[in-house]
């Protein structure tokens, strides 16, 4: 190996570290960024009953987290319509053995919209999703996997309108 390939490989490894950290540090300051918007459970018992009682004109959804965990958890979650366009991203930190809750109307800022959301959160969360309409709730589906220190969660239908 010559001196000029030694100095090409060094370069080409420098500019490749200096990359990746400059985009792990985007990544942290854009999820610092997101606002916690997360609600408790007192807030989704009003939901609820509110919608029970058709107290409501609106239907939406909550995304709903219950954190298996030992340790508070922060759950990220990414909106989008239904031709795939990201509407929003909102965040919940979710208490060691506590829920919180995110409004499919989070995401689009109050418009109507249906769609999915894929969220993440560090920690064990347990999810669960329920369509609050007027004079009633129904439980919808949700998928998600649990990982050695995360767990990734699709919500395949999400709406308001």
């Amino acid at each position: 190996m010559t001196l000029h390939d030694f100095f090409r490989s060094f370069l080409v490894a420098s500019t490749t570290v200096l990359l990746i950290t400059l985009a792990g540090a985007a990544q942290a300051q854009q999820v610092d960024e997101i606002a916690d918007t997360g609600r408790d459970d007192i807030q989704l018992q009003a939901d609820m009953t509110d919608a029970i009682e058709r107290n409501v004109v609106v239907a939406n959804t909550a995304l709903v987290f219950t954190n298996a965990g030992r340790h508070d958890t922060l759950v990220v979650c990414v909106g989008y319509d239904a031709n795939g366009n990201v509407l929003g991203r909102r965040a919940a930190k979710v208490p060691s053995q506590g829920v919180r809750y995110l409004r499919a109307s989070d995401f689009s800022g109050g418009a109507d919209f249906v769609g999915s959301a894929l969220c993440k959160a560090r920690g064990h969360v347990i999810p669960s999703a329920v369509f609050l309409a007027p004079g009633a709730i129904t439980h919808l589906d949700v998928r998600s996997t649990k990982g050695k220190r995360a767990t990734r969660v699709r919500f395949p239908l999400i709406a308001t309108y």
